[in-house]
């Protein structure tokens, strides 16, 4: 009897024992499956650090674009025309700045593309970082840990090799369309189908009178930027594009300067880029309220002679001289499409129409004017004239104002 009590306490040990040992294993299981979701947290929640402070910094280094483009519109300037070379700073500056307030670092350079660096991509990883266990540091990264190189500091201030935080990001700028609404007044001569002066109204969107008196918080909701998926697949080169062809699809216009493969030099003076680029497009048709900042496009209906350059792919004479100072600023200059804006810009400076040197945009009628053409040199002038006519050299006929840009 007391050998099989004996027996009985020592199975019933046995079992305590064991139980005990499994709720041991169990606890140390429970330990270490705390441990590591807490690690696979910690790296998740690095992950959502790093793309919040990447999709920061691509949506701030667009928005001094934004910015530009809005202040183009409330002066009365086609918002297209706003390229990333307006912008003072790099794209990786304003990276930088965005991702910094967001607890993270700019990796690499940003990458901008599109015509006029309009999508911007970057890269960043967290300040903050996970520490690696020993076990899991290679050679070199134990080297380090012993001479203190390469350390990082996680979230509870220990120091060690650690694991960061990536994400990459890709935002781009979206602007409205916008159009001009004319006024014409009379021509000084019935007879000129060019029409009379031309001032106007920039309307936004959807019917937000961008210029004049453009209410800014109104107008800069109507340029949005925003995250996408990709890159544009158009490279930025840092400089408008100006013989791309056409806005607006349509039949082929080609520019001499595509024909030849020859731009205009850089080392000329600005006043020579603007002849050259204006006669890049020679030959080309006029059309009323035709020609972008990149090269010619489908005109507006109608002029106050009755014509229509809707259906005819050129330039109109403020056209033409906006698209050849542009281009010849680098896209630096970007001049309202009336006659009325050029001649007021105060980017200009008066000059005595005695005094004319090429590049000066000559201006015809009294104030305001109802045509513009460039200076040529030689008592001869570039201009696109009229319907029924083309871009081309003409003898310089008797010039009321004078305006000379300097890009």
């Amino acid at each position: 009897m007391l050998q099989r009590l004996m027996s009985g306490r020592s199975r019933n040990g046995d079992r305590g024992a064991a139980t005990t040992t499994v709720i041991v294993g169990m606890a140390l299981l429970l330990v270490a499956g705390l441990l590591l979701f807490s690690r696979v947290a910690h790296a998740n929640d690095l992950r959502t650090k790093a793309q919040t402070g990447a999709d920061a910094a691509a949506l701030g280094t667009l928005t001094p674009l934004r910015d530009q483009a809005v202040g183009l519109a409330l002066e009365g300037i086609d918002p297209s025309g706003a390229g990333y070379w307006l912008v003072d700073g790099s794209a990786s500056d304003h990276a930088k700045v965005f991702a910094n307030k967001n607890n993270s670092q700019l990796i690499g350079e940003a990458h901008l593309t599109g015509l006029f660096g309009n999508t911007a991509k970057v890269k960043t990883r967290t300040n903050d970082c996970q520490l690696k266990r020993k076990e899991e540091l290679t050679d070199k990264e134990k080297d380090d840990l012993k001479h203190h190189r390469n350390l990082c500091t996680d979230t509870g201030g220990k120091k060690g090799i650690g694991r960061f935080g990536t994400a990459t990001a890709i935002a781009k700028v979206f602007y409205p369309e916008c159009h001009y609404e004319y006024d014409p007044q009379p021509p000084d001569n019935p007879a000129d189908p060019t029409g009379g002066a031309m001032t106007g109204k920039l309307i936004c969107g959807n019917g937000v009178q961008a210029f004049p008196n453009g209410n800014r918080e109104q107008v800069e909701r109507l340029f949005r930027v925003r995250l996408v998926d990709r890159e544009d697949p158009v490279q930025y080169t840092g400089l408008p594009d100006g013989l791309g062809g056409p806005a607006g699809g349509g039949p082929a216009v080609v520019s001499e300067c595509i024909k030849t493969g020859k731009k205009p030099e850089d080392s000329l003076s600005f006043g020579a880029r603007v002849v050259a680029w204006a006669l890049c497009w020679q030959g080309t048709p006029y059309s009323w309220g035709g020609g972008t900042y990149s090269g010619p496009s489908y005109g507006i209906c109608c002029s106050p002679g009755g014509y229509s350059g809707a259906h005819t792919l050129g330039f109109d004479c403020s056209g033409l001289t906006m698209y050849a100072v542009y281009q010849a600023s680098h896209g630096k200059i970007a001049l309202g499409h009336f006659t009325g804006s050029q001649v007021s810009d105060s980017r200009g400076q008066r000059v005595s129409t005695s005094a004319l040197q090429p590049g000066d945009l000559i201006f015809f009628g009294a104030y305001p004017t109802h045509h513009v053409a460039i200076y040529y040199g030689d008592n001869k002038m570039v201009e696109a004239p009229q319907t029924g006519s083309w871009v081309k050299i003409s003898t310089l006929r008797s010039p009321s104002y004078a305006m000379r840009f300097n890009g």
